[in-house]
C-alpha cells in the first residue's frame, strides 16, 4: 500500500539524516513488542518486514512464532506465560459490566509489565544486546516502557508503534496536543459533532485518562528502575520524553481529524498488503467451494472463543447451523462441542488474506482496529460484537456498520432476526 511506502520511507530517511549524514546502505533495526494481544504486534510486525524487504538487518523480538521465512528478518520469539490466557477469561466474563472492567484495569496494567520484563532479563535477549555490530535503530510498542533503557545502552533513537488511536498519555512522549472539545475520547463511543454535554462528558474521560495514565507510568517505572537502576541509568521520564517518532494505527477516513506534531504520523491500515499472500489450502477449498458465499468469525487476538459462555455459544451455533452460508471461526481448542457441519475452526487465520477473497460476505468480529481497517479495504460487510469498548472506540465507522451486537443481547431470535435482515441486503460486498 501507499501508506507502508510512505512509513518506510519515513523510518529510512529518519535514520539516513541522523546517524549517517555522509551516507550508508542497510541499517540493523531491533523491533520489541511483548504485548499479550497479538493484534498490536501485527502493525509492528508488518513495518519490520518491510524495513527487511528494502535490505536492512532487522531483528523483531516477541511472544509469537513467526511462520513466514525471509532475508535480512531474524525472529525472536520468548513466549508468555500461561496468566495471559487465564486473564483472558476474566474480561470476557465481565465484559457487559463497565465498572467491572474499569477495576480490572490497574491488573493489566500491572501485567503488562509481567513479559516485558521476563524477555529483557532472558538469555535470547541478552545474547542479542551483546552482539559487537550493535543497532541504529530502537522501534517498539507502547506499554513496553521499561525497554527504553535499551536506547542509552545501544545508543540509538526509538520510534514508538501505537496499536491505536493516540490516548493522552501516548501524546505526552512527543508533546502532541489532546483537545477534548474536538477528540472524542476512545473510550466513550461519542462521535463529532459533540454536544455542550457530550463535551462535559469528554472532559470527564479525559480526567479518567489522567487516572490510568497515572497508573500506566507508576508500573512500567517501576519495571525500568528494576531493570535499569537510578544513578546508573537516565531516569524514565527522561527517556520516554525522547522518543522520536509515534506511528498511529489510526486513519483521518476512520474518526475526527487530529492534530499532529511531526514526530506523530498515522499509519492505519500498514498491514494489508497490495495482493494477497495465498491461502493454506484446506481454507482455499473451503472458501472456493462455499456457494452461498463464507462467513468469517473471529474475536481477534485478545479474547479466546473458548472462553464464551455457554448460553452465547449456544445461540451462535443454533444460528450458524440453520443457515446456508459456511463459517470460518477462529477457534482456540481443538475441537468445539456441538459443532454445525458448516463451520471451519482455525486457531490461526491470515485474516487479511480471508478478508480479500471474493466469496467472503460478512465478517463478524469484536471491533479491533486492524479487523475494521481490512474489512473496509476489501470491502466486507461488518458485524461487531461489542465487547469493552471496541465498538466506541471506532466509532468513525459506524457508517459502514449493519449491527452493533451486544454480548449481553445474544440469543437465538437476536441473531437470527439479523441474518433474516442481512439476506435482504443479499450480503453483497461495498467498493
Amino acid at each position: 500500500m501507499v501508506i507502508r511506502e510512505l512509513v518506510v520511507t519515513i523510518v529510512t530517511l529518519t535514520l539516513f539524516g541522523t546517524l549517517y549524514p555522509h551516507g550508508a546502505s542497510a541499517y540493523r533495526i531491533l523491533g520489541f513488542n511483548t504485548s499479550p494481544s497479538r493484534s498490536h504486534v501485527i502493525v509492528q510486525d508488518a513495518l519490520m518486514k518491510e524495513l527487511a524487504r528494502r535490505g536492512h538487518h532487522v531483528t523483531m523480538v516477541s511472544p509469537y512464532k513467526e511462520p513466514e521465512q525471509m532475508p535480512n528478518y531474524r525472529k525472536i520469539t520468548v513466549p508468555l506465560d500461561p496468566w495471559a490466557s487465564d486473564f483472558t477469561k476474566t474480561i470476557f466474563e465481565n465484559t457487559n459490566s463497565r465498572l467491572a472492567m474499569l477495576q480490572l484495569m490497574p491488573e493489566m496494567l500491572r501485567l503488562s509489565t509481567v513479559p516485558v520484563n521476563k524477555t529483557l532479563r532472558s538469555q535470547e535477549f541478552q545474547n542479542l544486546i551483546k552482539e559487537p555490530e550493535g543497532y541504529d535503530l530502537l522501534i517498539t510498542g507502547i506499554m513496553n516502557d521499561a525497554v527504553f533503557g535499551l536506547s542509552h545502552i545501544l545508543k540509538c533513537p526509538v520510534i514508538i508503534v501505537c496499536p491505536n488511536a493516540p490516548m493522552a498519555v501516548v501524546n505526552s512522549m512527543v508533546g502532541n496536543p489532546t483537545p477534548i472539545s474536538t477528540i472524542p475520547n476512545m473510550m466513550l463511543g461519542l462521535t463529532n459533532p459533540m454536544s455542550f454535554r457530550q463535551r462535559v462528558a469528554n472532559f470527564a474521560g479525559l480526567l479518567f485518562e489522567e487516572v490510568f495514565a497515572g497508573v500506566w507510568k507508576y508500573y512500567q517505572r517501576k519495571t525500568y528502575e528494576e531493570l535499569f537502576p537510578p544513578g546508573q541509568y537516565p531516569a524514565y521520564d527522561e527517556l520516554r520524553s525522547n522518543v522520536s517518532l509515534v506511528f498511529v494505527n489510526h486513519h483521518f477516513t476512520k474518526g475526527s481529524p487530529r492534530p499532529y506534531v511531526p514526530t506523530m504520523v498515522e499509519v492505519g491500515g500498514l498491514q494489508i498488503k497490495d495482493k494477497p499472500s495465498p491461502l493454506p489450502e484446506d481454507i482455499r477449498q473451503w472458501i472456493d467451494g462455499a456457494e452461498e458465499g463464507v462467513i468469517l468469525f473471529s474475536l481477534g487476538t485478545n479474547l479466546l472463543s473458548s472462553s464464551i459462555p455457554p448460553e452465547l455459544l449456544s445461540a451462535i451455533l443454533e444460528t450458524f447451523r440453520n443457515i446456508k452460508q459456511r463459517v470460518i471461526w477462529k477457534w482456540d481448542t481443538h475441537d468445539m462441542p456441538n459443532k454445525p457441519a458448516n463451520v471451519m475452526l482455525v486457531d490461526w487465520l491470515p485474516q487479511d488474506d480471508i478478508l480479500a477473497h471474493p466469496n467472503v460476505r460478512l465478517f463478524i468480529m469484536h471491533g479491533g482496529l486492524g479487523g475494521i481497517a481490512e474489512a473496509l479495504f476489501h470491502g466486507v460487510p461488518i458485524v461487531p460484537i461489542a465487547i469493552g469498548h471496541e465498538i466506541g472506540s471506532h466509532s468513525g465507522v459506524k457508517c459502514t456498520l449493519h449491527f452493533i451486537v451486544k454480548t449481553w443481547a445474544i440469543t437465538a431470535h437476536s441473531l437470527n432476526v439479523m441474518f433474516l435482515t442481512r439476506k435482504s441486503c443479499h450480503f453483497d460486498r461495498f467498493y
